[in-house]
């Protein structure tokens, strides 16, 4: 015996030893091909039922079968085309090798079959793995052939063998594509993909076959008879019986399934589904049949169905025999509960076939509740204060008003239904009416009209009426709905109140008051026209914000305003405050500002306050201050003095005081008039303001006498500079209508605490020093330079 567990390929020592040749039994070849024909069309009826299962484990189901029938159907051809091919010689196969020969096959069509192996989608990748796998088949099963001879394959016609398996198998998997997307034929063109898919089959087998050679060895016996026709005979009846066995599983599994489905439907479903004959006899109900009319579910199975139905329509169903145009037509009935109720259904009745006699099946649909729902929609209707009516769209005739617009046009519902506007309102309101209703219908929009007059028996009401279209089940307008809102003592109340605002605002006007509302949520300011005059802002430039607003409140007083606004805010309480603005020309004005917190907003008042302001600043200027020069008065002097006593007791420091009097002013008065007089006094407190320190008070606090309360002194050399300056100051010519005037003065001081508990005792002790000083100036009247003596 040769090694039969290798494939081996014609070589030149082969070829000396003799050919055995074989023959072929014509009636099994045909039989093979047959085979691989028949095992391929089943193959293909069996993945159409892939493509058509929804269910993930029915595909898996479908897939699994139909790559288990090819790899079967392949593997018998080969083994029929092989019991075909007859030697003189005895052969044998090996079993465990045969029985694996068949995985190749089933391997390769289930990657062919398979809708979950989406890579490997493409064409010539399926026809390749198929051709292959059909080859590995035929191969590995004539490994399995046992024989007392030499068996070599020409290598040529083996390749061809693979690729005619390869190229044949692509074009029936083309075909079977084509039939999968094609609405007709559909049986030719699977038998057409069959017979590929058998031609790719058979003619890789008998090519191979061709490519084969026996030699003689010396182990070569031969045989007079071969009984391999009853064998082959045996698996052609095997593929039979397994094919019909497959078919007719496939079909009985593909109507059990579809009956769960139904079944499954039937149950779930909301509706009555009853199935009866042409007399009237139930053969099946589903469950909500129970719930529906209260009768069990196969108690019903054999009653007539008019059991269901009260007496005035027990023969409804019959008419269905008489008249088929009915079908499928859903009418509105009557049912009948097993305690004998009456409640409304809708009928509709089909045959399930379309033989003559076919049963009937009824899908009844229970409208109690559409009708409670109806009820309670209508009782809703009626008792709304709102005005309701619906027109019908065609006509714009009534079909339906609640009572609150019977109550309005003076009609019951009864006299209204079928009118339309020019029947109940007079020819221009009606007109105005069917124009806004065709308007609404028209742009398929809802629209609102606000003050609609209505006129009924000569007294006429305004109405805010909202119109809505009501489309059919098909999208077109099938009524409109109006919804009216009675807004006439609301119309009378808002034209009072303008009435009752522009009296306000003349009001506001003539008191120059400007009226004022800020929505601290929003932050919209509102300003009447008299604001816009105090702050001096233009309509058009107005931003209708706080920021624009706090924007002209003067740097001095802008923290204090605010803060007193976000206060009445916190606390809702009243606001006021007096405060300075910044006009856009860059004017000062004193302004005063009121409110009250309502909701979300602050309204108020403002008005100007400037010349009272000003009066104030003024009488408390002439109070503090002396009336000729500007300067503080004696009552100014004393408050400063105070002050700067307690600060210089805190602070172990020390204030000067400095007292001047003039020393020719009276010749001057005399000579010149007390007009030029008081001129001189004015320029010398000019001169005393410009040398005196912005810490320091100057004081007038006689006819010709000034008072300088210095602060933070630390010694007398720091006094004596200041009199110095003084005296250099105040002593220069002074020039009046084209006169040369010369004054002198005369300095006294005196140091607190050091001289003086309080200030009269300081100005006692400076005015006696002035006197010293003036006493010596009369004694040195020839001396061109002023003395200064502070021993």
């Amino acid at each position: 015996m040769t090694n039969h567990l290798t494939l081996h390929f014609v070589t030149p020592e082969m070829l000396k030893a003799a050919v055995i040749t074989a023959k072929y039994d014509p009636i099994l070849v045909l039989a093979s091909v047959f085979t691989a024909v028949f095992a391929s069309y089943i193959s293909f009826l069996l993945s159409a039922r892939i493509k058509g299962a929804q269910l993930k484990n029915e595909k898996l189901f479908w897939t699994l079968l139909s790559s288990c029938f090819l790899g079967a159907g392949i593997w018998a051809m080969h083994f029929v085309g092989m019991l075909a091919y007859q030697l003189p010689i005895p052969v044998r196969y090996n079993i465990p090798i045969t029985l694996v020969s068949i995985l190749p096959s089933i391997f390769a069509s289930y990657f062919v079959i398979s809708p979950n192996l989406e890579r490997f989608k493409h064409l010539w990748f399926r026809s390749v793995f198929m051709g292959l796998g059909i080859g590995s088949m035929h191969y590995v099963g004539m490994i399995a052939m046992i024989m007392p001879a030499h068996m070599a394959y020409e290598p040529t016609l083996f390749t061809f063998s693979v690729f005619i398996a390869v190229a044949l198998s692509g074009l029936a998997l083309k075909i079977n594509e084509l039939r999968q997307t094609t609405q007709n034929k559909q049986k030719r063109v699977n038998f057409l993909a069959a017979l590929v898919m058998g031609s790719a089959i058979s003619g890789m087998h008998y090519i191979g076959m061709l490519s084969m050679y026996v030699f003689e060895s010396s182990h070569t016996t031969y045989l007079a008879n071969d009984n391999s026709a009853q064998l082959a005979q045996v698996i052609i009846f095997v593929v039979l019986v397994l094919s019909l066995f497959l078919v007719g599983s496939m079909e009985l599994r593909a109507r059990s399934l579809l009956s769960a489905k139904l079944k499954a439907v039937l149950n779930t479903v909301q509706d009555v589904v009853i199935c009866f004959d042409r007399q009237g006899i139930i053969e099946f109900a589903n469950p909500p049949t129970t719930k529906v009319f209260g009768f069990d579910q196969q108690a019903l199975i054999g009653k007539n169905i008019a059991i269901l139905l009260p007496k005035k329509h027990a023969k409804f169903y019959h008419s269905f025999n008489e008249d088929q145009s009915n079908f499928g037509k859903s009418q509105l009935l009557q049912g009948c509960k097993n305690c004998g109720q009456e409640f409304p259904i809708t009928i509709a009745i089909n045959p399930i076939s379309e033989l003559t006699n076919a049963p009937l099946v009824a899908t009844i649909k229970d409208l109690t509740d559409i009708q409670n729902q109806e009820a309670f929609t209508q009782t809703i209707f009626d008792t709304l204060p709102n005005i309701l009516f619906i027109k019908e769209a065609k006509h714009l005739s009534y079909s339906h008003v609640n009572k609150s617009a019977e109550k309005l046009l003076g009609k019951s519902q009864e006299q209204l239904i079928g009118l339309n506007d020019f029947d109940i309102f007079p020819a221009e309101q009606a007109k105005f009416f069917a124009k806004a209703d065709r308007k609404v219908l028209n742009s398929n929009n809802s629209i609102t009209i606000n003050e609609e007059p209505v006129t009924i028996n000569g007294a006429t009401r305004y109405l805010r009426t909202h119109k809505v279209i009501i489309k059919d089940n098909m999208g077109k307008a099938k009524f409109l709905l109006g919804i009216s809102e009675d807004i006439t003592e609301l119309r009378e109340a808002r034209i009072e109140l303008d009435n009752l605002h522009h009296r306000i605002a003349l009001a506001a006007d003539a008191a120059n008051i400007g009226i004022w509302e800020w929505n601290f949520k929003t932050d919209v300011l509102i300003w009447d026209d008299w604001m816009h005059t105090l702050y001096g802002i233009k309509k058009g430039t107005f931003s209708c914000n706080y920021a624009q607003w706090s924007k002209t409140i003067h740097p001095d007083d802008y923290d204090d305003v605010t803060n007193r606004l976000a206060k009445a805010i916190a606390t809702n309480e009243k606001f006021h405050a007096e405060f300075k603005i910044i006009l856009p020309c860059g004017a000062t004005r004193y302004i005063n500002a009121d409110g009250r917190v309502y909701g979300d907003s602050i309204v108020g008042i403002n008005f100007d306050i400037s010349k009272r302001i000003i009066a104030e600043k003024e009488v408390l200027k002439l109070a503090q201050t002396d009336y000729l020069t500007g300067l503080a008065n004696r009552n100014t002097l004393t408050k400063f003095a105070e002050c700067e006593f307690g600060k210089a007791k805190q602070a172990n420091s020390k204030v000067a005081c400095l007292y001047f009097d003039l020393d020719k002013l009276k010749p001057i008065n005399d000579t010149h008039g007390h007009i030029v007089g008081d001129c001189v006094l004015t320029v010398i407190a000019d001169r005393l303001k410009d040398i005196t320190r912005k810490t320091d008070c100057i004081a007038r606090i006689g006819g010709d006498e000034f008072v300088v309360i210095s602060t933070n002194i630390e010694s007398l050399n720091q006094i004596e500079k200041q009199i110095t300056r003084y005296l250099s100051a105040i002593e220069l010519p002074i020039v009046l209508q084209h006169n040369e005037l010369l004054v002198t003065v005369s300095i006294g001081y005196a140091i607190y605490p050091d001289e003086a508990a309080d200030l009269d005792e300081l100005l006692n002790k400076a005015d006696k020093r002035m006197y010293e000083h003036k006493s010596k100036k009369h004694d040195h009247a020839n001396n061109s330079q002023p003395q200064v003596n502070l021993s």
